[in-house]
């Protein structure tokens, strides 16, 4: 069987989050489900226009923005909702802090209660809903936070479901550190995903196989970078932070998500120079 892949990106101009539906002849199924209470409606409103009844939901990270918009697609949790125990785990341990930290910010729009995955999966397992087989890869904390997955629908579509694992001309959040062990997921990917025709990442345009070796030299450059602006010590000044962020502009002037240069600036410089004490 081969799905309809839909494509659902958020209004919400700061991080432009990426949701899917794939869409079979009789069911629909729900890949990440957004940030704000307007963006996870207007996904809702997508999957309610196809006229299927929504079979479940896959999630593949425990960032807000790909998991709170669960709140307004199952408000009950009264469809299958997919999920490492990692990233269960990650979620029920952020979710205080992240109401705490962006409530404010967003404000009405803020999804007010997350809601939790419900069947569990492990690395290696194949979830058969709405006639699809999807096929999870735990890759851990290599990815851009601490639980990570990839979902491989292996039928007749060959396409991947990889979260943040690619920023598609977009600045990449590197501020949940593990920068070597998302490197290092790139290079044990690069074969699994080499016969893939298409990753459906969180934040840009559909990616193919080329975009994983532009990942790594992306975050090759930005490691590089670091240790320039810092002279080695991986410690910005304001005035060394802001001279970071303009160069890497510079070198990536169509990338979106620019607040991420700087956002991540200093977690990067840290595990930088802790690798330098190691060593």
């Amino acid at each position: 069987m081969q799905a309809r892949i839909h494509t659902f990106t958020s209004a919400e101009p700061m991080l432009k989050v990426n949701a899917f539906i794939a869409e079979t002849p009789k069911e629909l199924v729900i890949i990440d489900t957004t940030l704000t209470m307007s963006d996870s409606k207007a996904l809702r409103s997508m999957a309610d226009e196809l006229g299927k009844p929504i079979a479940g939901i896959l999630l593949t990270h425990g960032h807000p923005d790909h998991i709170a918009g669960t709140y307004n697609i199952a408000p009950a949790g009264g469809i299958p909702i997919f999920a490492l125990p990692s990233v269960k785990k990650l979620m029920e341990d952020t979710e205080a802090a992240k109401h705490a930290q962006w409530g404010p910010m967003f404000g009405n729009e803020w999804v007010p209660k997350w809601v939790y995955p419900n069947e569990m999966v492990n690395d290696g397992d194949t979830v058969k809903i709405a006639g699809l087989d999807f096929h999870v890869m735990d890759i851990g904390s290599g990815g851009d936070c601490d639980a990570n997955s990839v979902w491989l629908l292996e039928d007749e579509n060959k396409v991947a479901f990889i979260g943040d694992l690619l920023y598609k001309n977009n600045h990449t959040y590197m501020n949940d550190g593990s920068i070597l062990r998302w490197m290092a997921n790139l290079e044990n990917l690069t074969p699994v995903l080499k016969s893939f025709d298409n990753y459906y990442v969180g934040h840009g345009a559909v990616c193919d196989f080329a975009d994983m070796a532009k990942q790594k030299d992306y975050m090759h450059i930005y490691c590089a970078e670091v240790l320039k602006a810092t002279k080695g010590s991986g410690i910005f000044t304001d005035e060394t932070r802001k001279a970071f962020e303009q160069k890497m502009i510079s070198l990536f002037p169509d990338y979106g998500c620019q607040f991420m240069v700087s956002l991540s600036a200093d977690r990067v410089g840290r595990e930088l120079l802790s690798l330098s004490h190691k060593n």
